[in-house]
């Protein structure tokens, strides 16, 4: 019977309690988002990828004797950490009825997190560091409204509109803050009343707030839902 604990055992739980840190530090930027995935879940990731790779790299010595010609593939446990977190992943991503994707960001830090808790466990303690530092400084970059970096803004809006060049009087006043509108539903309320729903992308250079403060301002909203 061979010792239950050796001096390696700690250094493997130092690596694990490490990735557990590195996890954590992700999971705390996530959590103040509000997003799904949370401090305990990257956590709780973070062990788990660390686990593995230590397993697929130490958990097999006591089996391999190249005098016998017994070896094992080490990669193979470490390959199942990937195709695995890829339920979870999956289950993260949501698709909004209007085809808007949510969730991939959130999607891509687990990804991220499990690379850095296998780095941890495979004992690559300056990639993994390094990687968390990069994590954390692109998703607090790029969470600011950069103008290199800002994306149109959608909207789905209604409006009332009375009288024949309602509609035409409506464009004057956004033409040059749209780029395009689109999936156009008109509803006639009356002989000289019409609802108009329709799709708008505004143009890149104005951003969420000042969109919904110039819905506001237009006499003719009656409702919006920003993207």
């Amino acid at each position: 019977m061979g010792q239950i604990f050796t001096v390696n055992d700690l250094i493997y739980i130092v690596r694990i309690l490490f990735a557990c840190i590195c996890g954590a530090v992700i999971g705390f930027e996530r959590q103040q988002r509000v997003k799904v995935a949370g401090l305990r879940t990257h956590i709780l990731i973070s062990l788990a990828a660390a686990l593995m790779m230590i397993i697929s790299k130490y958990g097999f010595r006591d089996i391999v004797n190249p005098d016998l010609g017994l070896s094992c593939d080490v990669s193979r446990v470490a390959a199942g950490i990937i195709t695995g977190i890829g339920i979870l992943s999956g289950g993260i991503i949501f698709i909004g009825k209007r085809g808007n994707v949510s969730g991939l960001t959130t999607a891509a830090g687990i990804w991220a997190t499990i690379g850095i808790g296998m780095a941890i466990g495979a004992g690559m303690y300056t990639v993994g560091i390094g990687s968390v530092i990069l994590v954390e400084l692109f998703q607090f970059v790029l969470h600011h409204n950069l103008k290199v970096y800002r994306h149109s803004v959608s909207v789905v809006a209604s409006f009332k509109l009375s009288g024949n060049e309602a509609y035409e009087k409506l464009l004057k006043k956004m033409d040059d803050r749209i780029v395009s509108i689109s999936a156009m539903k008109w509803d006639k309320k009356s002989e000289k009343e019409r609802s108009l729903r329709c799709n708008i992308l505004f143009d890149i250079k104005y951003d969420r707030d000042e969109v919904i403060k110039f819905l506001n301002e237009l006499p003719e909203t009656v409702s919006f839902e920003v993207a």
